[in-house]
């Protein structure tokens, strides 16, 4: 049975799936404990409650004997920038549509195919990062791959990480399976190519772990308030997450094309997203509708507005867009902003270049009572 479900996976263009045991993972508890102690889930309060939980399977659904866990691969080459636009990046899992919804309808259609193989009804949960579990501990457990030193599960035979992952928990007996074993070697490419220094040693010095107040993926989606300025020159290009970390690790050289045709650019926002477009005269409802079924509306308009900001002021400084230009096209948006935060964080953009716009900064300065931001801005001014 183990076999024929592993089959019917295959058959749906999933790359690879392992069966877990719904035990507790006492081991992996030590692990994210260290992690919180260590103030690494940043303003992320849900990731602290209820650590128990998250190391113990079958409190995400009590009737479950097994859990299948299941990996599709997301990876679609990217094209040329745009030549024609103001563009910043989108990181892959993002390019198409919402891999939430994506996953949990094939996790369903595979559910369908399992209760028609078993011959009688079965209960389920379908789980795909939107559950208090620790995802990555049960999948390295239970062989979806290893734990890289970006933290990602790293599949065998060099699948690599560009995988998205999700769980069915069943209540049917199925043998778990074993871990795999895999390591990273001496290669710390990732650590080296992360812009911010977000992979650190994990305490004790046993593999790494992710410092979320300085990973760019946090910062530019989970984020909910302005972006640390010391942190706005490693945003580079990235308007919403980052494949950095990924992009460099030699397990992914040769990366396969996704499966699916759910995420393919053509069907969500693509790998590019014009920036001066987000400062459009558009409302929140606009936006929602605008990106409908796509991951970019989790930060908000608001919080991608701040990330168009930030690579706006990088591209200003490299010399990829024109002052002049840029300000003209910024003209109505800045002139009608009482966004404290969007201010200060538009302010710092235009002073990246070489000449600053003395009087429009000034014209912000009433508009913004929040003193800490306030001198922010003035600092901008006076060259700090």
């Amino acid at each position: 049975m183990k076999e024929r479900i592993r089959e019917l996976a295959l058959s749906l263009g999933f790359n690879r799936l392992v069966v877990a045991s719904p035990a507790p993972m006492p081991e992996a508890l030590d692990t994210y404990s260290a992690w919180l102690e260590r103030g690494f889930s940043a303003d992320m309060e849900y990731l602290k409650r209820d650590p128990q939980r998250r190391v113990t399977p079958s409190m995400t659904f009590a009737p479950a004997r097994s859990i299948l866990i299941v990996s599709v691969n997301y990876y679609n080459s990217p094209p040329p920038p745009p030549e024609n636009m103001v563009w910043g990046r989108v990181a892959g899992y993002a390019v198409g549509l919402d891999y939430h919804n994506v996953l949990r309808a094939k996790l369903r259609d595979l559910f369908a195919l399992i209760e028609k193989e078993v011959g009688h009804p079965l209960s389920r949960r379908a789980v795909t990062d939107d559950a208090a579990l620790f995802e990555q501990a049960l999948a390295a457990r239970h062989g979806l791959g290893f734990v890289g030193k970006h933290t990602l599960i790293i599949g065998p035979k060099l699948s690599g990480s560009y995988n998205l992952i999700g769980e069915l928990f069943l209540d049917l007996d199925l043998e778990p399976d074993e871990p795999y074993v895999g390591t990273c070697g001496d290669c710390f490419r990732c650590g080296k190519a992360c812009p911010t220094g977000a992979i650190v040693p994990a305490t004790g010095g046993s593999g790494y772990v992710v410092d979320a107040n300085a990973c760019l993926s946090y910062l530019t989606i989970e984020n909910k308030g302005g972006i640390a300025p010391a942190m706005r020159a490693g945003l580079g290009d990235w308007v919403f997450g980052c494949d950095i970390c990924q992009d460099v690790c030699p397990y992914n050289s040769k990366p396969v094309a996704s499966p699916w045709p759910e995420f393919k650019p053509e069907r969500g926002a693509g790998h590019y997203l014009d920036l001066l477009g987000l400062f459009d005269a558009v409302s929140e409802e606009e936006f929602r509708a605008r990106f409908l079924n796509s991951p970019l509306r989790r930060p908000r308009l608001r919080g991608l507005r701040r990330n168009a900001l930030v690579v706006l002021g990088n591209k200003l400084r490299d010399g990829k867009v024109e002052l002049a230009y840029l300000r003209h096209r910024l003209a109505a948006y800045l002139e009608s902003e009482e966004d404290e935060m969007l201010l200060e964080h538009a302010a710092w953009a235009l002073c990246q270049g070489r000449d600053k716009p003395t009087a429009l900064l000034e014209s912000f300065l009433p508009r913004i009572k929040s003193t800490g931001l306030r001198q922010a801005v003035v600092g901008y001014l006076e060259g700090e």
